[in-house]
């Protein structure tokens, strides 16, 4: 398994000389203030602007990337190769621009030139890809393009007619619908702007601001380092969006406070895997999963946001009650409270980190315009700068690092973006998309019920190996259309997708949020991945509960969502008390049993039954709570 995963896995972070550290920062440093000045308003040509943000962003990735696990980590010259043929080939597309863009697709002959730099980049993106994501997405980005090929070679429903080099090229590089298609723009566009948020806000000293706060607040709780951890984590995921910034962030302080608290380094790791990955569905900002979905769907963002809010709930609620019955079980502590900052005092010496978290709040939901939502965001961190005790050389400097922090944290998520759409490109010329869904709708013989867990299915296996909006994108082509044909909401449907699209953070073999938690306690990502799915299991199982009820979703009159939020959230506490084995005191394994039961029959729509179950499952809940004292 060790030399699979070497194997496969991605290129280690490289050690920049002197020369390459400033060709890299001054590179992040110029895309960082023209994408922040295209977002407060200022007009840029989007293709123009996409040409550059790729060049920038594979430049970017050559740099820090190497080519294996194994390689040395300076820089070595098929890197070099690599940056100067990315330059060569952006630039090319940027002179041609405009004969580019006047050209008629199919009647004006694309030269041989056009074509040996298209190639080029594609095979870029891809080498970039490897080194980035890893070899599993790039070979199956691989197989997709092998069917535009060869797909015309096949029999039966997956044949298309014979498509040539030049037409499959042409249609992945100079058309809005491939490579610099709606995944690309989204990156640049939108999630660029939430993700230097994040970074400027975390530079300026908002994680340590959460990470007090969270202390104030659970640390004194049975369990109260990892109490710390899903609190501090939820916080600064729901700026960040991001599982991976997420858990390098918290987890450097609180999974060595929770080893020492007495967790197992694989438990501690699970935990700020599992908490860091819900802030992918944790409003206000989300994750790029959730813009690439108002892209693809034309829902606006603040719709999303609102309807995410009870199932982000939920998943945090359930991550929460796991943790505390954990610590319960094993008897472990809270932090001495004496020792521990006040949230009052905390709030009063830095109530002014509230302001860009207010504004942030604020303008995604009230605004219609994300992007420059997320750049008034930007905007706002200001503030924090001056209540930070520096000079003015130190907040320059940390203004400057902010910056190149945030295009940094960029590349893993627009290299993911831009090799999705060579994907989407292959599905829309070859109609793949259509022919997916229909042969789904066919093995599930029309049946709602099991169209809905292939999809699940399907999106899970994806997201071992691939990151957020890779999944998301493959998933809103392939499953997205047959969920609503078979009469699922839009927004369920795309939702749901969103859902198991985040999981693939902490879902093994590759899980990037346990990989990057395994790097800070130096023990197992396997075990590490397979217990954050124990303790994040309710994003699981959630989304095939809103998808089947969308008052979820804020649907439906008000007493309708509370009746099937309050019911939800019974079954979830239950779930969290059956995976842990204790709930309230130890569950016996006849309870144990028949509180799993109760409470997956909870989550069903069977009416009666589901009713009938809930009470059932409440019942047990209040028969642990009276005998609480007696099973220790």
């Amino acid at each position: 398994m060790p030399s699979l995963l070497k194997f496969i896995g991605t290129g280690r972070q490289r050690e920049l000389g002197p020369i390459s550290k400033k060709i890299s920062d001054l590179i992040c440093l110029a895309i960082a203030v023209l994408f922040l000045a295209i977002a407060l308003g200022q007009y840029v040509d989007p293709v123009i602007a996409l040409y550059v943000f790729l060049c920038a962003i594979l430049t970017l990735a050559f740099l820090h990337r190497t080519g294996g696990p194994s390689r040395p980590t300076r820089m070595t010259a098929s890197a070099a190769i690599a940056s100067l043929l990315t330059v060569a080939c952006c630039t090319y597309l940027l002179l041609e621009h405009d004969r580019l863009s006047q050209r008629l697709p199919v009647f004006d002959p694309l030269s041989e030139l056009d074509l040996a730099v298209s190639a080029v980049l594609v095979a870029l993106v891809l080498e970039a890809t490897r080194r980035c994501i890893g070899l599993t997405l790039s070979l199956l980005v691989l197989v997709f393009l092998a069917y535009g090929f060869f797909g015309d070679l096949l029999d039966g429903p997956f044949y298309h007619r014979a498509l040539s080099l030049t037409e499959i090229l042409e249609h992945l590089v100079f058309t809005q619908e491939g490579l610099f298609g709606p995944a690309l723009e989204v990156a640049a566009f939108l999630v660029f702007v939430f993700v230097m948020f994040g970074a400027l806000f975390d530079q300026f000293g908002g994680g340590d601001f959460f990470y007090k706060l969270s202390q104030g607040l659970v640390g004194h709780r049975t369990g109260g380092s990892a109490k710390v951890a899903v609190v501090s984590s939820a916080l600064y995921g729901s700026v960040s969006g991001s599982p991976t910034a997420d858990v390098v962030t918290t987890g450097s302080f609180t999974i060595p406070m929770m080893v020492k608290s007495g967790y197992s380094k694989v438990k501690a790791s699970a935990i700020e895997a599992a908490a860091s990955t819900g802030g992918s569905i944790l409003p206000p900002v989300m994750g790029s999963a959730a813009f690439l979905m108002s892209d693809f769907t034309g829902i606006p963002y603040s719709k999303i946001a609102v309807a995410a809010i009870l199932p982000a709930v939920l998943y945090y609620v359930c991550v929460y009650m796991s943790v505390s019955n954990y610590a319960s079980k094993h008897n472990l502590v809270g932090i001495r409270k004496e020792s521990l900052p006040s949230v009052k005092e905390t709030l009063l010496k830095h109530w002014v980190y509230l302001i860009p978290l207010g504004t942030i709040a604020w303008a995604v939901l009230a605004l219609n315009r994300p992007s420059f939502a997320g750049a008034l965001a930007c905007l706002a961190v200001i503030p924090t700068m001056f209540a930070a005790k520096m000079n003015i050389a130190c907040h320059i400097r940390a203004l400057l690092r902010g910056l190149i922090d945030g295009v940094e944290r960029m590349i893993l998520v627009a290299v993911a973006c831009a090799v999705a759409g060579l994907v989407i490109g292959t599905l829309s010329i070859t109609d793949l998309t259509g022919k997916i869904s229909s042969i789904m709708f066919a093995m599930a013989q029309g049946s709602y019920l099991l169209t809905v867990v292939t999809a699940s299915v399907v999106i899970i296996v994806l997201g071992m190996g691939m990151p957020v909006p890779a999944v998301y994108a493959l998933g809103a082509v392939l499953a997205a259309p047959a969920l609503v044909n078979l009469g699922a909401q839009t927004m369920a449907a795309h939702l749901f997708i969103v859902y198991y699209s985040a999981i693939s953070a902490i879902t093994p073999p590759v899980a990037v949020a346990a990989f990057a938690a395994a790097s800070i306690s130096g023990s197992n990502p396997m075990a590490i991945g397979l217990q954050a799915c124990r303790i994040g299991i309710v994003a699981f199982i959630v989304p095939l509960v809103f998808i089947n009820n969308p008052s979820l979703l804020l649907y439906g009159e008000p007493l309708t969502i509370i009746a099937a939020f309050l019911k939800t959230l019974v079954a979830v506490l239950a779930l969290s008390g059956v995976f842990e084995g204790y709930l309230f005191c130890r569950l016996q394994k006849p309870t144990r049993i028949a509180l799993a039961t109760s409470s997956l029959v909870c989550l069903t729509e069977l009416e009666i039954w589901s009713q009938t179950a809930c009470l059932l499952t409440i019942a047990i809940m209040l028969w642990q709570w009276k005998n609480r004292n007696h099973h220790i």
